[in-house]
């Protein structure tokens, strides 16, 4: 099994328990809201709310963005196994999540998305999941792997 696997509480590396905030406030959105979409996810979906377009495409279809910046996989998964899907029934998860587990291998990022798809299905067993696909964006990708293979290889297995 995986750390990707694993529900974990995101490291609090500021010191001002921002993170467990956000989750607050998602599990109580999902008391006072009625979503017909949720985004769940990390940086990138994160990052669409800000713009123009999801106010003007998505706040009108009744949806809810529950990403984070730093989430990896197992923090998606902790906050989804503590409270973020209870008391919504949305139509459509739209689940993006695995950009920031830099260090772990592709076969453990999608054991991790899975894991998430595992879990959405047992709160929500009718909501039609999405996993968008994003296209690499640089041309450093193929380096970044290598690099994140050679620093896996000189770490000590625990």
């Amino acid at each position: 099994m995986s750390a990707t696997t694993l529900p974990a509480i995101c490291k609090d590396l500021d010191g001002d328990d921002r993170w467990l905030s956000i989750h607050k406030r998602f599990v109580a959105e999902c008391k006072e809201k009625d979503p017909d979409v949720m985004f769940i996810g990390d940086c990138i979906l994160e990052s669409l709310q800000f713009t123009d377009y999801w106010n003007q495409h998505f706040v009108p279809m009744h949806c809810l963005n529950f990403s984070i910046r730093t989430d990896r996989t197992q923090n998606i998964l902790w906050r989804l196994q503590n409270g973020e899907l209870d008391n919504v029934r949305p139509k459509a998860i739209v689940l993006h999540a695995g950009t920031n587990n830099i260090g772990d291998s592709s076969e453990e990022v999608t054991e991790g998305i899975l894991e998430l798809v595992r879990t959405i299905r047992q709160k929500l067993p009718d909501v039609y999941i999405i996993l968008p696909v994003f296209e690499p964006v640089c041309d450093l990708l193929h380096q970044i792997l290598t690099e994140n293979e050679r620093e896996r290889d000189l770490t000590p297995s625990e």
